[in-house]
């Protein structure tokens, strides 16, 4: 605590009041590493189709997913998970939480004109996000069936699109 204090030029009574522990800004410096990878994402969405919008925000989250940083990032997140450390809000992560955090809004833009109930995007942008990131890192990081190459994800992506979007007519046009 005294060197993060000095390298953040305050004192350690700051850093304590400010976070309360070191658990606790432990937990800070997770979720700002996080929200510092998604900003440049959240803020070059293309323009183009829902379809479109969501197959880029996808590539780039799960390219960002495979990055070494990341996968640092969610060790210290599991490791905070098993601590106990945030028992009364959501696992910090480029997992479902921040993945929602960038669809949501593609979908409730892509809703807006649409007869549709807002209470089911957030639940429908979970599942995009679990299909199209969470599951192909899983297939290229643990099960190893999917190679980890531009071509592979962009296949596995525009297949899986195709998939969503006979569930979810929002993401079906090209």
């Amino acid at each position: 605590m005294d060197r993060i204090a000095a390298a953040a030029n305050v004192s350690k009574r700051t850093l304590y009041t400010r976070y309360g522990s070191k658990k606790a800004l432990l937990v800070a410096a997770t979720e700002h590493g996080t929200a510092r990878h998604l900003k440049p994402i959240r803020s070059a969405i293309p323009h183009g189709t829902p379809r479109e919008q969501v197959l880029h925000v996808a590539r780039k989250l799960l390219d960002l997913s495979l990055s070494e940083e990341l996968i640092g990032i969610q060790t210290l997140v599991d490791w905070i998970a098993k601590q106990g450390l945030e028992t009364n809000r959501p696992r910090p992560s480029i997992g479902a939480t921040a993945g929602v955090s960038v669809i949501l809004p593609i979908l409730r833009q892509a809703a807006s004109n649409l007869d549709s109930r807002d209470d089911d995007l957030p639940f429908i942008a979970g599942f995009v996000f679990d299909a199209l990131v969470g599951a192909p890192r899983t297939r290229i990081l643990w099960r190893r069936d999917l190679a980890n190459t531009a071509q592979a994800k962009a296949d596995y992506l525009e297949r899986t699109m195709d998939l969503v979007a006979q569930a979810v007519p929002l993401l079906a046009g090209k």
